[in-house]
């Protein structure tokens, strides 16, 4: 009975280990399903920042507008949650990214995560999830992929459902595709 008892303990931290180092591969505090779809591939699909590719689109490109408040990527969050106000609710999980908590900040039809360096929290992606959030060039959910390339041009990487905008920097914009139409919008920065 004590032989099986420390194989079962044993088999627990090994599954522990697995899971914690595996963590970073998932979306923080999200389930799959609620997870933004982008973010799901960009562990393993975004290009690395340190790759030499020419931008396609322009840094103004990569600011997220609503309301009037603009979000720049790789800001402190401190500012965005001046613009935008305080989220309807904060998810957190051990980064990935740095020492401290990655963290999801949920707004009214679109997500806003951090990632934590040095003691500051900031901008890593915005995720639009709902339509009537254009991005600058009047593109939302339910656009066509025409009229993404006719706002955007056909410079763009197509990874996997995703067609990938290189603002760069680091900073890109990327379009999730199913049937021909934008089914989400994500505003990204590669830490």
């Amino acid at each position: 009975m004590k032989k099986i008892s420390i194989v079962f303990i044993a088999a627990i931290l090994a599954l522990t280990l697995v899971f914690t180092l595996t963590a970073c591969a998932s979306k923080p505090a999200e389930t799959k399903n609620d997870a933004p779809a982008a973010t799901q591939a960009q562990e393993t699909a975004a290009p690395a920042a340190t790759e030499a590719a020419a931008p396609v689109i322009s840094a103004d490109d990569v600011v997220f507008t609503v309301n009037g408040a603009s979000v720049t990527l790789n800001t402190p969050i401190s500012d965005v949650i001046a613009a935008l106000g305080e989220a309807s609710s904060v998810d957190s999980q051990l980064s990935c990214h740095g020492v401290g908590d990655d963290k999801t900040y949920h707004y009214d039809g679109f997500i806003v995560n951090s990632y934590p360096k040095d003691g500051v929290d900031y901008v890593l992606e915005v995720v639009v999830k709902n339509a009537g959030i254009p991005t600058s060039k009047g593109i939302q959910i339910g656009s066509t992929g025409d009229e993404v390339k006719a706002a955007y041009g056909e410079g763009f990487r197509e990874i996997g459902a995703y067609w990938y905008f290189d603002a760069g920097e680091g900073k890109s914009l990327q379009f999730f595709m199913e049937n021909g139409t934008v089914q989400e919008i994500d505003y990204y920065y590669n830490v």
